[in-house]
């Protein structure tokens, strides 16, 4: 009854909202994206649908469906998103995929035919997804349903609540959970999801594919003294973090920083700080111009701070460092990735604000981080981890325990997939 109501309220949307979906500004090719939606494309069947949202999930997802179409090339694998953005992430990221298609609108019509035709053996929804007909559709043609990368805020989880009975109905259709926590595992058992069903298995963003540590000699060795980076970090921080930098080199005088900006259009507002405040700079770039490290051309250390004006490196960059600073979150931008620098078994210093990496609480928690509040907050925490360097490196082992436990989602979730397709009889290539 709950799911016959649902049917009726989602058609009676789509009637609303069809005028916005015909009209809608930004897909590239127009009539696709309408069919699409609207659930009346040419289908042909499929072994493995993979859906995600937009543009971060999609990104996030990438690891996990290379994967697949590398130890399972004889599958068909389509790939479904919500978003002309994410759809053009992916067009770019997976071309290797047999189809790449948007998601159909989630009403009994609608995701009833893409359901038929495709059919798949194996549906994958990315970070809790929930679709009540498209689940339904799918039970009654015999797929298998899995939730990997599964997440559930709070404030999901609070209207989720509300509507308890009929979202524990719509998760019986799932055969398997793959929740990023224990809190979100928590959430979803509550929720009605049966215990059995339910693991925790990390993050997919987690899951970083990083180079070992490079043995041939870079740009980072000619640096003489210890280094601070400042990575990813937004408009307004740049500020903050020069004046921590000043602070703790009136007693470290031999430390260097490498500022680099989360992105590329601020390479130029970082340069003008550092002009305007006087700082010794070089640009990552014109060091290789130059032919010239740290030390300047007539050996001397000529420069304290380095820009870092390119793509790609930071991660190398942090494992170089004596300390890393995470950007995004001294101010409310949701803050980054402390995976990369605990990877390399470094001490991490953040800000307040790192709503989007919530196991930034377990690194405070197990004494792996240290969070800070303003400049002042982070030239004392800085100054601390140069001085006492056994300390430093017990918090950078900590760190890297936590990324150990937290990796590996991408892999448990190809693993689920392959058991799943050899209970059915498909066998992959590795």
């Amino acid at each position: 009854m709950m799911l016959l109501l649902y049917n009726i309220l989602s058609t009676l949307v789509l009637l609303i909202y069809l005028p916005r979906l015909i009209f809608k500004k930004g897909p590239a090719d127009r009539l696709r994206y309408l069919s699409e939606r609207l659930g009346v494309s040419q289908y042909a069947a499929a072994d493995i649908w993979v859906h995600a949202v937009s543009v971060g999930e999609t990104i996030a997802c990438m690891p996990f469906l290379k994967q697949l179409k590398k130890e399972f090339p004889q599958m068909k694998i389509v790939f479904s998103t919500t978003t002309y953005t994410g759809q053009g992430v992916a067009l770019e990221k997976f071309p290797e995929a047999d189809r790449i298609m948007y998601m159909p609108w989630d009403s009994g019509l609608c995701a009833g035919r893409a359901v038929k035709f495709l059919a798949p053996e194996i549906f994958v929804t990315m970070e809790t997804e929930l679709w009540p007909q498209l689940f339904k559709k799918l039970k009654g043609r015999g797929s298998r349903i899995v939730v990997i990368n599964g997440r559930i805020s709070n404030n999901s989880f609070k209207g989720y609540k509300r509507i308890r009975p009929f979202i524990k109905k719509v998760l019986t259709y799932v055969d398997v959970f793959y929740m990023q926590g224990k809190n979100d595992a928590e959430r979803i058992i509550a929720l009605g999801a049966e215990q059995k069903r339910v693991s925790v298995t990390g993050n997919f963003k987690f899951d970083i594919n990083l180079p070992a540590v490079k043995h041939h000699k870079t740009w980072l060795d000619n640096i003489e003294g210890r280094i601070l980076v400042a990575g990813s970090t937004h408009r307004g921080e740049d500020e903050i973090v020069l004046e921590a930098f000043k602070s703790v080199r009136e007693s470290i005088p031999d430390l260097k920083l490498v500022l680099a900006p989360r992105h590329p259009e601020r390479f130029q507002e970082a340069e003008d700080i550092l002009k305007k405040k006087g700082f010794n700079f070089i640009r990552r770039t014109e060091m290789e111009e130059r032919g010239q490290g740290i030390e300047g051309e007539k050996g001397h250390r000529a420069y304290d701070v380095i820009l870092l004006n390119t793509i790609g490196e930071l991660t190398e960059v942090y494992s170089a460092a004596a300390v890393v600073f995470v950007g995004g979150s001294l101010l409310p931008y949701g803050g980054h990735n402390i995976m990369e620098p605990a990877y390399w078994a470094k001490p991490v210093v953040f800000g307040p604000h790192m709503d989007n990496f919530m196991i930034a609480e377990e690194f405070l928690r197990q004494g792996a981080a240290l969070m800070v509040k303003d400049a002042g907050d982070m030239a004392n925490a800085v100054t601390d981890l140069l001085q006492y360097p056994d300390k430093a490196k017990e918090m950078g082992q900590r760190a890297k325990v936590i990324t150990e436990e937290n990796t590996g989602a991408v892999r448990k979730a190809v693993e689920l997939i392959r058991n799943m397709l050899n209970e059915a009889g498909h066998h992959g290539t590795v």
